[in-house]
């Protein structure tokens, strides 16, 4: 019953594709003013895809324009909204426009330490990855197996408190929805990639079941919990998280109570950054009275070195969903001359499959 499937897409839209671009092309460029003033800020992109199946499968053609808002009347108190409009559907149900992220903030000060305060929904900050502003990923243009899953899948909707003091930092989070979190990878299967779940937005898992990040079916509260040191060059953090589900079928949607930890470290030097994450634990459903158990885990190892006009990366890959298991090897290039334009290049290989993939991406940022 719970055979993994190759990901589908939906058809490009052409038409989408010119408006995203056009609006980004005549967006001002960034004006200078006080930093309590609200600022807009985001990207557009245009890429191209070679055919393939399984982990790797995508559109051939598509775009998308992603906008943050931020709002910081003061160094206490903001807030931050993140909008995505995109051609690519994956096929779910309203995931061509709508949010990613919508989140109050409030920063507390002392001598030595900090207290951060997030009210709404966001990404959980466990990723050594996908560390740009919008929960981008400054390496490469897809993400690895683990950061994928966790931007289709995991979107807290609650309340999240960090501590930080001298280096040190510890944080837990508090959440509604997220109850079919863990559905994907023993079921649909991993990929490798860079379309992150919207709130509403019904992803699919097989032919009549859905996930969603922000449904919530069994009025269960899910909890995380993390810790983790950041030096001067090392870093290192321990994340848990456990979305509490009751494992039942709602309608087309399909609750998994997934408990999974990550551990993650990382090495800067001069233009080198050297990280790597890797996550395990159970998830199951019930289904016909009978629980399904599937041990999921996924890991990667990024090395990454920055040049004058550019960035060149390798990443290794390692998932499975404990009845099969895979690897994923990844090279990029992204090309960064002076201004807002960027060009990347990419090559993801995994079993007998290729994918290679170019984009083009236009950033800014108004105040």
């Amino acid at each position: 019953m719970y055979e993994s499937r190759a990901a589908t897409s939906g058809e490009p839209k052409t038409r989408l594709a010119l408006l995203l671009v056009t609006v980004v092309a005549v967006l001002p460029p960034a004006v200078g003013r006080a930093q309590s003033a609200p600022q807009w800020s985001g990207f557009g992109i245009v890429g191209g895809a070679s055919q393939s199946d399984d982990a790797i499968a995508r559109e051939p053609l598509s775009a998308q324009l992603q906008l943050g808002f931020d709002w910081y009347p003061s160094p206490t108190f903001g807030s931050h909204v993140h909008l995505v409009a995109r051609t690519d559907d994956g096929s779910s149900l309203k995931g061509a426009v709508g949010v990613a992220e919508a989140y109050l903030e409030g920063n507390f000060f002392s001598r030595a330490s900090r207290v951060r305060l997030r009210a709404g929904a966001m990404f959980l900050p466990t990723s050594l990855e996908n560390v740009d502003a919008l929960w981008e990923n400054p390496f490469t243009i897809s993400s690895s197996a683990l950061n994928t899953w966790l931007g289709e899948e995991l979107r807290p909707i609650g309340l999240d408190a960090s501590y930080f003091h001298r280096g040190a930092m510890v944080g837990a989070t508090v959440y509604r929805g997220n109850d079919t979190f863990g559905a994907l990878p023993p079921v649909r299967g991993w990929t490798l990639g860079d379309r992150w779940t919207l709130l509403g937005e019904k992803v699919p898992i097989n032919e009549d079941s859905y996930t969603s990040v922000s449904a919530e079916t069994d009025r269960r509260l899910g909890w995380s919990a993390r810790a983790g040191w950041s030096g001067r060059r090392i870093y290192a953090q321990y994340t848990h998280i456990d979305n509490r589900s009751d494992a039942l079928r709602y309608g087309d949607l399909e609750n998994w109570n997934t408990r999974f930890h990550i551990v993650g470290a990382g090495y800067s030097l001069g233009n080198w950054t050297l990280a790597g994450e890797t996550g395990w634990g159970p998830t199951f459903v019930i289904a016909r009275g009978r629980q399904f158990v599937r041990d999921i885990h996924a890991a990667y190892v990024l090395v990454s070195k920055r040049f004058t006009k550019g960035r060149a990366s390798v990443r290794i890959d390692s998932f499975g969903d404990g009845r099969t298991g895979d690897e994923a090897l990844t090279l990029a290039y992204i090309w960064m001359p002076r201004g807002n334009l960027r060009a990347a290049a990419e090559v993801v290989a995994t079993g007998s499959e290729r994918r290679a993939q170019l984009e083009l991406r236009y950033s800014f940022s108004v105040r």
